[in-house]
């Protein structure tokens, strides 16, 4: 038989310029699954080190360690909700059945003047007014949280989804590298080895920065809570702390959570009612959100993946304005991991050594 000749310098070009117009169909086909696969591999990749532990300190095998964290993690995700909702819903009718006294107060502020330089005028002045306010607008936000049932209940197969790739993930999410480099030409799965070695650097230190700003966050608006004497400080300290994991989204329910607690028990040694403890809790935490998103993860993420912090800034509240909140939490290493593929393919293009031997032991101090 006669052996195929072998496709001239042209023909290659075609075959990959086809592969990649075919690779990019896919992904806009499939973008709606983007999300959902995101998010599982990004749980698998926070739970696989847990993984790793067990199936090496213990005898169980690789697949019995990823079956038991795998049904933990369902576990706490299924009874998270079994737990806030009931205590929310209650929060939410208690806050319902106060509203009255909170229009009373309101409304005596429309009505107080106060003198400033000879001139005296009356809030109500500046303030709107709110005729119209009562509980029955109220009552509606104790149902809402079942709402969140039927979304749920709705989009379950995007749940599904997630579910399934989270598992398969994290079984074999530790193969894919490898696959990667297989797929690569031989002569050049050296280099593709390498790239992964440093992209797993760069997620890596992105996942400790994310940490650091989780307890930076939990400690300063615990120690923040207990200056002003917010019931229960340490509780929403932390929550505030474990919820900044998610961008924005944590801020704003936690943020929620603390005004309604200032609201419906108020200080634990301030001299002033309910509802304007409750305003003081929202400015407080307003700037307190200020300066974690404005100053600290920018310096925390920063310095940990050696980008400077103004970049860190725009890339996140950039992706969170445009993409979400998603976008917003993979912009940072994405972003690196691009660098770190273009450094190697301006290497190459120039004639330049890829990854000189001073920096394949440390291969982010150049980032």
């Amino acid at each position: 038989m006669n052996q195929s000749k072998k496709w001239n310098i042209e023909s290659r070009y075609l075959a990959f310029g086809g592969l990649i117009v075919i690779f990019v169909g896919l992904v806009w086909y499939f973008r709606a699954v983007i999300n959902s696969v995101a998010i599982a591999a990004l749980f698998a990749y926070v739970l696989y080190p847990v993984v790793k532990f067990l199936s090496s300190r213990t005898r169980l095998s690789h697949r019995a360690a990823v079956v038991i964290v795998y049904i933990i993690a369902i576990v706490l995700l299924v009874s998270a909700p079994a737990i806030i909702v009931p205590t929310a819903v209650s929060q939410i009718r208690l806050l319902s059945q106060n509203i009255e006294s909170l229009t009373t107060h309101y409304s005596e502020l429309l009505e107080t003047s106060a003198t400033f330089m000879n001139w005296t005028f009356s809030w109500g002045q500046f303030l709107p007014d709110l005729p119209g306010v009562s509980t029955d607008m109220f009552t509606p936000l104790a149902e809402s949280a079942f709402a969140i049932v039927s979304f749920v209940t709705k989009n379950f197969m995007w749940v599904l989804v997630i579910l399934v790739s989270f598992y398969y993930f994290l079984l074999d999410g530790h193969r894919m590298g490898e696959i990667v480099v297989m797929i690569a030409p031989e002569s050049h799965q050296n280099d593709v080895r390498q790239i992964m070695d440093r992209l797993r650097y760069v997620w890596s230190d992105y996942m400790r920065s994310q940490l650091a700003f989780m307890l930076a966050v939990g400690v300063m608006d615990a120690v923040a809570w207990l200056a002003i004497g917010l019931p229960g400080a340490i509780f929403l300290g932390l929550f505030t702390g474990l919820t900044s994991f998610v961008h924005e989204i944590g801020a704003i329910v936690s943020g929620v959570l603390s005004v309604l607690v200032a609201l419906l028990e108020g200080s634990n040694f301030l001299a002033m009612s309910n509802f304007w403890f409750a305003v003081v809790v929202f400015i407080v935490y307003m700037v307190l959100t200020g300066i974690k998103n404005i100053w600290l993860r920018p310096i925390i993420v920063g310095r940990t993946v050696h980008v400077h912090p103004g970049i860190v800034f725009v890339v996140v509240i950039g992706a969170l304005v445009f993409h979400g909140a998603l976008a917003a939490f993979l912009a940072v290493p994405v972003l690196l991991s691009l660098w770190e593929i273009g450094k190697y393919l301006r290497c190459r293009a120039l004639g330049l050594p890829p990854f000189p031997d001073e920096l394949e032991t440390k291969p982010l101090e150049s980032s």
